[in-house]
């Protein structure tokens, strides 16, 4: 993991490894894959539809060609996907009906077509990944896993990468460089039978792609407002099937940014498009997902899972990476630094490391979206705005237990908080759900029920008039991830 690292880093920073530097030397360099007859053809008829619009476009054939030539291989990677979550042959059908019906206009198909089957170009990469290569790996069997592997590069390079050096271009990007030395290292893994080493820098991989469309999606936020009137749907469009081939992950990380960006862009009211806004919400979905990721990392160390743990750091170091363009170049690198020291920690299974060095990393994020604390101290910030609280955190000595004022956990989730002073009870509202916590008391009642699965790990306490609850209990009990190092806290979503 450290050394394709380095690949993972912006040129930017220092060319400091020979692994790195050979990969860019030899950038124009095509891969050295045995070609599948099958993708080849998908992805010649991907060429051969989009050049169907023309000045005289007929839509009736474009649609003709959709379905002869990719509906049912589309509504199979459909299949794969979650029940509730969108289907790229329902999106991709609906404008083309539209677009025909004279509801929708030539330039909205031409979208729908050309993001739509890159949307599903991405899954079908990850189908492969996930549904091919890794059984294979964990059978041994690593022939079958390079003849994917294959089909994954074909794939890449026929239907993506365009799209990857666009966005290089745009914001001055070295993600095709990246990409490049990440699958040069993918085959080298197969080639040595390492199959650990794979399922870690596949996460490059995958998570530089999802960089790639959440880069499109920003270009298309900053572009809109400015396009003529008689090119916004189009644009729309465009920006809406970008945005979609990466929406279930994003919403993993924010439900409420992702369900915002997706409802702008299918409102299709060009006036809603606000650059800033969202930027800030593909942040915030990202951040979400580093969380996430990191804290599980910390889970799978601790339970001596060593491949969980750095596969699960990988993904939280790649969706830092993804910010990269929203942080600003100072402090991407700041991060990253701290991003290789926690993966050399996860590396040599070493747990304290890993903390102390993640901490440094994501406190380049709290300022975006996050909560940030001392021990003792009744300064605290939420989204880098300065906090007074009326109490300082503190632990308790008895049980060793970091304790928190109600009203600043409040302030970190982004929730209703009241004291009940009769009944010795405090009531937390958030996202429509309450939770009751008693004074002296362990149990967690929510919206009325008691939860029978969880309980604090201590007893709420008063102090000097607070209310004062567990640290841990924020994770708990609004899924934030929290993360401590040195009498110093970080609360992220």
């Amino acid at each position: 993991m450290r050394k394709l690292l380095s690949i993972m880093l912006s040129l930017t920073l220092v060319l400091s490894s020979v692994f790195m530097l050979a990969s860019v030397v030899s950038a124009e360099s095509k891969f050295n894959i045995t070609e599948d007859a099958v993708i080849a053809e998908r992805v010649k008829a991907f060429a051969d539809i989009k050049a169907l619009f023309t000045e005289n476009t007929v839509l009736a054939d474009v649609q003709a060609a959709y379905v002869s030539k990719f509906q049912t291989e589309v509504k199979r990677i459909d299949a794969t996907i979650k029940a509730d979550n969108p289907k790229i042959d329902d999106n991709i059908t609906l404008v083309l009906d539209n677009a025909i019906k004279g509801t929708l206009n030539v330039g909205q198909a031409k979208q729908a077509i050309d993001k739509g089957l890159q949307w599903y170009f991405y899954f079908s990469i990850r189908d492969l990944i996930n549904n091919n290569i890794r059984p294979a790996l964990t059978k041994g069997d690593f022939a079958s896993a390079k003849i994917d592997l294959d089909k994954v590069i074909q794939i890449y390079e026929g239907a993506l990468q365009s799209t990857v050096v666009k966005r290089d271009s745009k914001f001055s990007l070295n993600m095709e460089a990246i990409l490049k030395g990440t699958i040069e290292q993918l085959q080298a893994d197969l080639a040595e039978s390492n199959a650990n080493d794979f399922n870690v820098h596949r996460q490059v991989l995958d998570k530089t792609l999802i960089k790639t469309f959440a880069l499109a999606v920003l270009t298309y936020a900053e572009s809109i407002p400015t396009k003529a009137a008689a090119d916004q749907p189009a644009a729309m469009t465009e920006a809406y099937f970008f945005y979609m081939t990466i929406y279930t992950y994003l919403k993993g990380g924010s439900a409420v940014d992702a369900d915002y960006i997706r409802d702008v862009f299918a409102s299709g009211d060009a006036s809603k498009v606000n650059k800033d806004k969202i930027q800030a919400a593909l942040q915030r979905s990202m951040i979400g997902k580093v969380s996430e990721y990191v804290t599980n990392a910390y889970t799978k160390l601790a339970d001596g899972d060593l491949q969980g743990a750095r596969g699960y750091a990988m993904e939280g170091i790649m969706f830092l990476a993804a910010q990269e363009v929203f942080l600003g170049n100072e402090k991407y690198i700041e991060a990253i630094v701290f991003a290789e020291q926690f993966a050399n920690a996860i590396d040599n299974s070493d747990l304290a490391a890993a903390k102390s060095s993640s901490f440094q990393m994501l406190k380049d994020l709290v300022v975006t979206d996050g909560t940030q604390l001392k021990i003792g101290n009744i300064k605290y910030t939420v989204d880098g705005q300065a906090h007074t609280a009326l109490n300082a955190p503190y632990i308790n000595k008895n049980t060793s237990r970091t304790l928190v004022p109600v009203r600043l956990i409040a302030d970190a989730v982004k929730a209703e908080v009241s004291y009940d002073h009769l009944a010795k009870k405090v009531s937390i509202i958030k996202d429509g759900k309450k939770t009751e916590l008693v004074v002296g008391s362990a149990i967690i009642v929510q919206n009325g029920i008691v939860n029978e699965k969880l309980e604090l790990d201590q007893p709420v306490e008063v102090v000097n008039g607070s209310s004062f609850i567990p640290l841990r209990a924020v994770a708990e009990l609004f899924d934030n991830g929290v993360f401590y190092d040195k009498k110093e806290i970080i609360i992220l979503r």
